[in-house]
């Protein structure tokens, strides 16, 4: 079954609205005052003792150094999950294990990551991720599956959620924007609820 994670998490509200309908993974920005979805550690404590232990919680990040990832351990972080560029180093010794992001533009980099026992997870994102845009998934699809989990995410909505687990058979499909309000801030309730039955019950058949 296809599992999900959503992420940009920034209120208490939208931590309820996870806890309503259960994901598998929430994600919340950190160390990246340019997201206009990006938190602090004092707020990410509070909201991840609101969310639900069964949900796994990820520090989502842009190229972090390693006291930025252990800040995000001690906040009660399941999982760091990076963009951008990043050492070696700072992969291998990251207390917490690593979901590794690409785009687009930078998957031919994939190889070099596997044999790295801390990377537990890839994510596949569109060229600028948190844009809401797609990218063509024939990209990724027959890449070879290596036991870590692969994670699809840009522009992923209630409308094309299905086509995409369809398509790409991803272990994990990842949404932002596409569960958000259109005129305000915040996660929006029926959006969630819309890509959570899409998900589920495509993964039933």
């Amino acid at each position: 079954m296809t599992k999900i994670k959503i992420c940009g998490i920034t209120s208490a509200q939208d931590v309820e609205y996870l806890n309503e309908y259960m994901p598998e993974y929430a994600g919340f920005v950190m160390f990246f005052p340019k997201s206009k979805r990006n938190i602090t550690p004092e707020q990410a404590k509070n909201l991840l003792r609101l969310l639900n232990s069964n949900i796994k919680s990820v520090a989502v990040t842009v190229s972090p150094d390693l006291q930025q990832i252990e800040t995000a351990k001690n906040c009660g972080f399941d999982y760091v999950q990076i963009h951008g560029e990043i050492s070696d180093s700072v992969i291998i010794n990251s207390p917490l294990p690593v979901f590794r992001a690409f785009n687009v533009n930078d998957i031919y980099n994939l190889d070099k990551y596997r044999h790295m026992d801390n990377i537990v997870g890839y994510v596949f994102d569109a060229h600028t991720p948190g844009s809401g845009k797609t990218f063509d998934w024939s990209i990724i699809k027959n890449i070879p599956r290596d036991g870590k989990i692969f994670i699809l995410a840009g522009g992923l909505n209630c409308d094309n959620a299905a086509n995409a687990v369809c398509a790409v058979h991803p272990d994990v499909v990842d949404v932002s924007s596409g569960v958000e309000h259109t005129e305000r801030a915040g996660k929006d309730k029926e959006k969630i609820e819309c890509f959570v039955n899409a998900v589920r019950s495509i993964s039933d058949i």
